[in-house]
């Protein structure tokens, strides 16, 4: 059956990126079928931008929402999942998919039904032959480890396969999983929503999965840091860290302890 891939893009006063970003998402030799463009109350020309690109669906939303909070509202405007060939592409404004990276994305969940995720080897914005992250993962005691980061890229990590879990820009995942999980836990800060909503998948039995070069071109995406904070996560805050002690991080303890009596097989 033919994926059918709606791609989601939400920005916030992301002007100085846009023009990279949509470019190399009209440039994708997989075309998503749709394209819902969500601008978070921006005061620069990032709405006139996602406007002019003519997606499927141009969503003017509220300055306050966090990144989990504009892809709900984006939900909104299609249909519910009916069948595991439809796909959720997550972008952020600094997210700028290399040419192939739909097609090698969606190939790794057509390959492998048990896979429910896949996120790309991110690479940093400006030193494009730097990783900037590729998986994530979390210590005994809950708080959450970029795999890999900061590393000249010479291919020394593209059999990594399955992961715990892959950073919200760039996710490609299967809608009805996403909807039967509730997507991203609005309660939690960004920069724990997509490690939460990984762990999730693969306590529910899927597996997650960084694809790399050559199999899947990087998306780039510049510093979290200095993203704003509607869009990617800020994996770099220290203070979003969940420790053990926090009720959220007590539960994502017991649920990577459980998964690591099952293996990583999936």
């Amino acid at each position: 059956m033919h994926a059918r891939v709606t791609a989601i893009l939400v920005a916030r006063n992301g002007a100085k990126h846009l023009d990279r970003t949509l470019e190399a998402l009209s440039r994708q030799t997989r075309q998503p079928d749709v394209v819902i463009t969500v601008d978070c109350g921006s005061t620069d020309t990032t709405a006139a931008l996602l406007a002019a690109y003519a997606p499927t669906h141009f969503i003017s939303a509220d300055a306050g929402l966090s990144f989990g909070e504009a892809i709900v509202t984006a939900e909104r405007v299609i249909a519910p999942a009916e069948s595991d060939s439809e796909m959720l592409w997550l972008l952020a404004q600094d997210s700028a998919p290399e040419p192939d990276a739909l097609t090698a994305l969606l190939g790794e969940l057509e390959i492998a039904p048990s896979v429910a995720v896949a996120g790309p080897k991110v690479m940093d914005w400006d030193a494009g032959d730097y990783i900037h992250e590729f998986g994530q993962s979390l210590t005994p005691g809950g708080a959450t480890v970029t795999l890999v980061e900061s590393e000249l890229d010479q291919g020394q990590h593209d059999g990594m396969g399955d992961v715990l879990a892959v950073s919200a820009g760039g996710m490609l995942v299967r809608h009805l999983v996403w909807q039967q999980l509730g997507g991203f836990d609005l309660a939690l800060p960004s920069a724990d929503d997509s490690l939460d909503f990984c762990v999730r998948v693969r306590m529910a039995g899927y597996r997650v999965s960084g694809v790399a070069a050559p199999q899947a071109p990087p998306c780039h995406a510049r510093r979290a840091a200095a993203s704003p904070a509607c869009l990617l996560p800020a994996l770099d805050d220290p203070s979003a860290l969940a420790g053990p002690g926090s009720p959220r991080g007590a539960a994502l303890v017991r649920a990577v302890a459980a998964e690591g009596t099952r293996g990583d097989s999936g």
